[in-house]
C-alpha cells in the first residue's frame, strides 16, 4: 500500500474505526518458540516482514466514516520490546495483559506492536494489532513469516492489502455527508482497560486427537464441539445463565470461501449465534446442532449480505454515537469464540520451531463478555480465556466435558 494506494475504510474496518474512538480494539497472537536467535535477528526479520504487508505500515486519516482512509507510512518500524528471562518460566500472562491494556493510537502508524522474551534455548514471541488492520489468522501467519525470516528463510513479496468488501464485489455507494461538527478523530485519547485477566489452558494431543475425529464421525466441527462445551460449561458454573439463553460471538474466516490467500488484513465477517438447550440435550446433538447454524454462513452470497446490511449503518449520515449504539447492541453476547482452526506453521525452519500458539487474545466492546481464542498446533489445542475478572473453572469445565463426550 503506497501513497498511490492510499484507500477509503472498508465497511468492517470503518466498524472498528467506529469502536476504537471509544476503546481500544487491538489483539494478540503469541507463540512459543524453541530455539534461540540474537535480538538483532528478530529486529531484522520484523521489518522485512513488514515490508511484506503493506497493511503494517498504514495510520487512519480522517475525521467522519465517509473520509476515514488507510494513509501510508514511509518509514515507520513495529515497536519491539525485547526482555531476557534467566529460566523458562511460563508466566508471561502480567506481560500480554499490560500490553492488551495499552492502547494503539489508531491516528500514528504502525497499527501493531511486539514482545520478545528471550529464554534459555526458546523463546516467547507476542504480536498485537489493531482489529481494523487485521485478523486473528492474519498475525498467525505473520508470526510464522517472521519466525521463518530468523530461521534465515527468504520471505515473498508484497501481498495486496484490499478491504473485503472488494474481495466479495462489494463496492461503496458514492455519497457526500459532509463533515461531522466537533468530531474529531481520537488520538491517544483511548482510556486504557482495567484488570485485563487472561487465563490458558492446552488440551493433550490424545485427547485433541479424540476430538478431532470424533466431530468428525458426529457430521460436526471442532468449533461445533467447542461451542456446545463452552455452553454447558457456562450453565454449569455460572447460577445467573442456568436459565437463560447464551448468545456466542462467532468471527467467521472469510479467506477459504473467497480465496483470499494470506494477505494481512480484516477478512471476518461476525455472527451472534444464541444457545438455549435442554438440560437433557445430548452433548454431540448440540454440536452438531450448531454446526448446522454456522454453515449456511460461510458462503460467497452470506458474506456479501452481511457486508451490506452493515454497510447500510453508515450510508444514512447517522452520528457515530448512534453508529455505535447501534453495533453495540446488535454483537451483545456472552462469549465469543474466535478458533484459528488446525494450523499448519513449519515451512521448513532451521534453527527455530513454532512449538505452540495462543489466542487470539482479545477484549470485546461488551465488558461483561468473555473471549476464548483456540489455537491447533503440532496436535494440541490451546485454549485462552480473556476478560475484565477471571473466571477460575471455566476452561477447565471446557475440557472436561469434551473429555466426557469423547
Amino acid at each position: 500500500m503506497n501513497k498511490a494506494k492510499n484507500r477509503l475504510l472498508g465497511t468492517n474496518e470503518k466498524v472498528f474505526w467506529v469502536l476504537d474512538q471509544r476503546t481500544t480494539t487491538q489483539f494478540a497472537i503469541v507463540a512459543k518458540i524453541e530455539g534461540h536467535s540474537d535480538d538483532k535477528s528478530w529486529r531484522t526479520a520484523l521489518d522485512e516482514v513488514q515490508r511484506k504487508h503493506p497493511s503494517l505500515s498504514v495510520q487512519i486519516s480522517g475525521n467522519d466514516y465517509s473520509e476515514a482512509r488507510f494513509q501510508h507510512v514511509g518509514h515507520c518500524p513495529i515497536p519491539l520490546k525485547i526482555f531476557s528471562m534467566k529460566d523458562n518460566s511460563e508466566s508471561w500472562n502480567s506481560i500480554i495483559e499490560e500490553e492488551l491494556s495499552r492502547p494503539i493510537d489508531i491516528a500514528v502508524a504502525p497499527l501493531a506492536r511486539a514482545v520478545l522474551i528471550q529464554q534459555p534455548g526458546q523463546c516467547i514471541f507476542m504480536f498485537l494489532s489493531n482489529h481494523s488492520i487485521g485478523d486473528g489468522m492474519s498475525a498467525a501467519l505473520t508470526v510464522r513469516d517472521i519466525v521463518s525470516a530468523v530461521s534465515g528463510k527468504a520471505i515473498s513479496h508484497p501481498t495486496p492489502a484490499l478491504s473485503l468488501d472488494e474481495l466479495a464485489g462489494v463496492f461503496p455507494v458514492k455519497m457526500d455527508l459532509g463533515r461531522m461538527d466537533g468530531f474529531e478523530q481520537v488520538k491517544n485519547k483511548v482510556l486504557s482497560r482495567p484488570a485485563i485477566a487472561i487465563e490458558r489452558h492446552k488440551l493433550s494431543g490424545d485427547l485433541t486427537l479424540k476430538l478431532i475425529e470424533r466431530a468428525k464421525i458426529e457430521g460436526t466441527t471442532v468449533h461445533g464441539a467447542l461451542s456446545a462445551a463452552v455452553v454447558m460449561a457456562l450453565k454449569k458454573i455460572n447460577s445467573n445463565l442456568q436459565e437463560k439463553p447464551i448468545r456466542i460471538l462467532h468471527p467467521l474466516s472469510a479467506r477459504k470461501t473467497l480465496g483470499i490467500g494470506e494477505a494481512y488484513g480484516l477478512f471476518i465477517n461476525i455472527a451472534t449465534l444464541t444457545y438455549d438447550p435442554e438440560p437433557q440435550q445430548p452433548f454431540w446433538s448440540l454440536a452438531k446442532e450448531i454446526r448446522e447454524g454456522i454453515a449456511p454462513l460461510q458462503t460467497p452470497d452470506w458474506i456479501r449480505a452481511d457486508i451490506e446490511a452493515t454497510g447500510a449503518l453508515f450510508s444514512n449520515g447517522l452520528h457515530i454515537e448512534h453508529i455505535e449504539e447501534a453495533l453495540h447492541q446488535g454483537t451483545a453476547h456472552e462469549v465469543m469464540l474466535t478458533n484459528l482452526g488446525n494450523l499448519s506453521l513449519e515451512p521448513g525452519f532451521d534453527s527455530l520451531k513454532i512449538k505452540s500458539l495462543w489466542g487470539p487474545m482479545v477484549l470485546t466492546p461488551h465488558k461483561a463478555a468473555l473471549t476464548i481464542g483456540v489455537a491447533t498446533l503440532n496436535g494440541e489445542l490451546t485454549l485462552t480465556l480473556t476478560g475484565l475478572a477471571p473466571s477460575g473453572s471455566l476452561l477447565q469445565k471446557v475440557e472436561e466435558i469434551l473429555y466426557g463426550a469423547c
